[in-house]
Parts: C-alpha cells; sequence; structure tokens
C-alpha cells in the first residue's frame, strides 16, 4: 500500500512557521519578564520620588489623620516625628507601618494585605511611602501585557509571510510539474530550463535528457509500424490474390481444402490488421490529425456497414436513441471503436437476437452504449475482456484483439470504456464508451 508523501511545501511552510513561531513566543516571555522588572522598577522610583518631594515641598499637605484612603490604588503616605510614637500625617491611619525599618525599600504586611514601603529618614521624621503589592502587581501585568500585544500580531504575520514566500519560491515548480503532466508520447516536448532556480537544473537537464532519447525510441517505433504494416499487407494482399486467381483451376476434389485455405489466408490479413491497428493506437500513430466528428454519424455509417451481417443472423439492430454529440477524433479512430463494440455484440449474440445502440451527452462527455441478448460474460472474466487475446469463448471468430483496441484508443483521447453484464432482467453485455465533448 503506498502512502501519499506529504507536499514538501506545506513541510517548509510548518516547519518555518513552527520555528519562528517558538522564537516569537521566547521573545514574548523574556519581554513579559522584563516588562514585570521594568514597571516594579519605576514604581519603585515613583516612591522614592514622592518621599523625597513631601520631605522637600508638600509635607503639609498631608493631614494630621485620615479615617481611610479613598481608593485602593492610591499611595499611603505616613510621617512621623521623633517625639510621636504614632503617625504625625497620614493619608490612610488605618494603616501603619514599622517605623524602625531601615531606610530604603522594603516589603511589610499590614492588615493582612502586602505592601511595597520606602522609607526616608531624616534627622527629625521619618517618611514612610507605601503602595499594594496586589495593585503593582496588576499595573505591572497590564503593561507586560501590552509589550506582548506586538508579539501576538507578529506570530500571524509570520505565518502568512512564510506561506507567501514558500508558495512564491515553489511557483517555478507548480509551473514545471504542470509542462511535466502534460507530456505524453504524442507530446514530447523538453521542458523549459528558463527562469526556474539553479538547483533545478540538474533535475531539467536529466528530464529533458530522457525525453530526447525517448522521441528518439518513439520515432524508431513510429517507422517499424509503417514499414511492418507495408511489409506484411504486400504479400497477403499478394496471396490473397493470388488465391482468387486459382480459385476457377481448382478441381472439385480441392475445392473443400482451396476454401480452407482461403478463409485461413483472410484471418491472417485480419489479425495482422488488427495488431497494427494495435500498435498504432498503443503507440498513439495516426495516419490523420483530429477533426470535429459527430459520433451519432459515425455510428450510423458502422451500422451501414455492419447491417448484412445481422440480416445474415437475423438479428435485429436497431438504435433506441441517437442525440447529436461532437468530440475531436480521427475518424479512422472513431470507426474501429464503434466497430469493435458493435462487432463484437454481433458476433457474440445468437441469432433472432437483438443489438440496441443509444448515443448521448452528458456530463461533458458523448455516450456511446451498445447493449446485446447474448449470453453474457462470467464475472470472474469481466476484468480479463481487455486483455490481448483473450476470448471468452474459443469458438468464436476473432482475434481477441478488438476490446484491447478499442481502450488503447478511448485511453489515449482521455475517455473510458466499461463492459458489463445487464442487469435489467435479460441476458447479455452493456457496453459503453465515453470520449470528451468539444
Amino acid at each position: 500500500m503506498l502512502v501519499k508523501a506529504r507536499s514538501l511545501g506545506t513541510q517548509l511552510i510548518v516547519s518555518l512557521g513552527i520555528l519562528l513561531s517558538i522564537f516569537g513566543i521566547v521573545q514574548g516571555v523574556s519581554s513579559y519578564r522584563l516588562a514585570l522588572v521594568g514597571v516594579n522598577a519605576l514604581l519603585d522610583d515613583r516612591l522614592s520620588d514622592v518621599a523625597v518631594r513631601i520631605r522637600d515641598v508638600f509635607e503639609a499637605a498631608i493631614p494630621h489623620s485620615s479615617s481611610g484612603s479613598g481608593n485602593a490604588d492610591d499611595l499611603v503616605v505616613l510621617v512621623w516625628t521623633d517625639h510621636h510614637k504614632t503617625p504625625t500625617r497620614t493619608t490612610d491611619s488605618t494603616v501603619v507601618f514599622n517605623r524602625d525599618s531601615p531606610g530604603g525599600f522594603s516589603d511589610q504586611v499590614v492588615n493582612r494585605e502586602a505592601w511595597r514601603v520606602y522609607t526616608l529618614v531624616t534627622y527629625d521624621e521619618v517618611i514612610q511611602v507605601a503602595q499594594r503589592v496586589s495593585v503593582r502587581q496588576h499595573i505591572a501585568e497590564r503593561s507586560a501585557v501590552r509589550a506582548l500585544l506586538p508579539i501576538f500580531v507578529l506570530i500571524p504575520a509570520v505565518w502568512v509571510t512564510v506561506y507567501l514566500c514558500v508558495r512564491r519560491a515553489f511557483g517555478p515548480l507548480k509551473r514545471l510539474g504542470r509542462r511535466a503532466q502534460a507530456i505524453d508520447s504524442a507530446h514530447l516536448t523538453p521542458l523549459p530550463a528558463d527562469g526556474l532556480p539553479v538547483e533545478l537544473d540538474p533535475f531539467v537537464s536529466s528530464i529533458n535528457r530522457m525525453i530526447e532519447r525517448l522521441d528518439e525510441s518513439m520515432q524508431l517505433e513510429r517507422h517499424f509500424i509503417s514499414d511492418a504494416a507495408h511489409e506484411l499487407r504486400t504479400p497477403l494482399t499478394a496471396l490473397k490474390l493470388q488465391a482468387d486467381n486459382l480459385r476457377p483451376d481448382i478441381a472439385p476434389g480441392n475445392r473443400e481444402r482451396f476454401l480452407a485455405l482461403h478463409r485461413g489466408i483472410e484471418r491472417t490479413s485480419a489479425m495482422v490488421s488488427q495488431l497494427l491497428q494495435m500498435a498504432r493506437a498503443e503507440a498513439q500513430v495516426s495516419t490523420s490529425e483530429p477533426v470535429e466528428l459527430d459520433v451519432t454519424e459515425v455510428v450510423t455509417s458502422v451500422v451501414s456497414e455492419l447491417l448484412p451481417i445481422a440480416t445474415q443472423k437475423r438479428i435485429d439492430i436497431g438504435a433506441d436513441e441517437l442525440m447529436p454529440a461532437r468530440v475531436r477524433a480521427t475518424e479512422s479512430d472513431m470507426r474501429a471503436v464503434v466497430k469493435n463494440i458493435v462487432g463484437n455484440a454481433l458476433r457474440y449474440t445468437p441469432e433472432g437476437g437483438a443489438v440496441d445502440l443509444r448515443v448521448h451527452p452528458g456530463e461533458g462527455v458523448a455516450h456511446i452504449v451498445v447493449q446485446d441478448t447474448g449470453p453474457g460474460i462470467p464475472e470472474a472474466l469481466l476484468p480479463r475482456v481487455f486483455d490481448r487475446f483473450f476470448r471468452v469463448s474459443q469458438s468464436a471468430e476473432g482475434s481477441g484483439l478488438g476490446l484491447a483496441i478499442v481502450r488503447a484508443i478511448v485511453t489515449r483521447y482521455g475517455g473510458t470504456v466499461t463492459l458489463r453484464n445487464r442487469d435489467d432482467g435479460q441476458s447479455g453485455l452493456r457496453a459503453e464508451v465515453t470520449f470528451p465533448l468539444i
């Protein structure tokens, strides 16, 4: 079981996106921590600055007593003098810090709340400025989150940028892939090397050398088929003409053996023609260019050609539906497909049976449907019907190449061919061929 490999472009996008995202997250975490440290340092500077200003200018603005702070986010200021055991001035009388704290910053717990306290000691007083730790944490975290906002925007932008850059870098590869997909035995054109990254030059050069070798091989095969068609058909035709010329001179006692020889020559000639047709179909060799054809006209012409066989076997051959459907193909290929499908139906349908045809367009393709009232094919053998030289019944005439030729031709034009037993209560086969509509 083959496992489809992941796209190289997708792997690069995911790998680069994850790598840059990790860098962004690491940078974000570092920025977050630095922001916390920086904001706490600024808040400490604010405490010390307030203490200095109160000492120098604004001490008189601090009230002698206060029932409580109006806002939990406000700073709390205490001023102690040497001859008082309680704060002389305070902005919140419910909060009293340790007067004997050493000068500078300290962390204290008052009324079950953590505080950051700055103590300024002068020769005749102690000034303390404090702020709740919870308030400081809230301010620091809010500032740190704002510092992370660019990272939140940067990571999606990185993914989009990586996607666009990788897709642009792989653009030449996609164009090269489309050109490579268009290559077949009928269009062996080298891949263009202009505008491709230098890393692709060895690959493209190797592919082009392979295309050149394949083209040379196909040319040799085409020449062989043309030569073989001439070298094989000419002696067989001459042999058949000689046999026809000898017919009047054959003694009555040798006539039966002569007729057997004549039928053998005809079967051999038909076999050679089908072999060459098969080789042309698989090598995609055509004697003419595809043209616009009406499938119904081709079907009608082929049925008229095969009508004597149907009449001889008293087979009712007719059309249930013949709708216009135009395709692009060579007339010889289209006739070969229809003739082989209808010919098979006539060959295996017993005397007094029926062969029904339908032609109708649908879903972008032309459908050619042929149903017969023959014995059908065992389900186990259906997968083999398109194999070369395979025949369900060895007693029936034929080379076993007809359906193989049909599949080779139809596949070349991008169509399909299916063969299955009828499921409408009658015995027989249903063959369906599709060709892309113009």
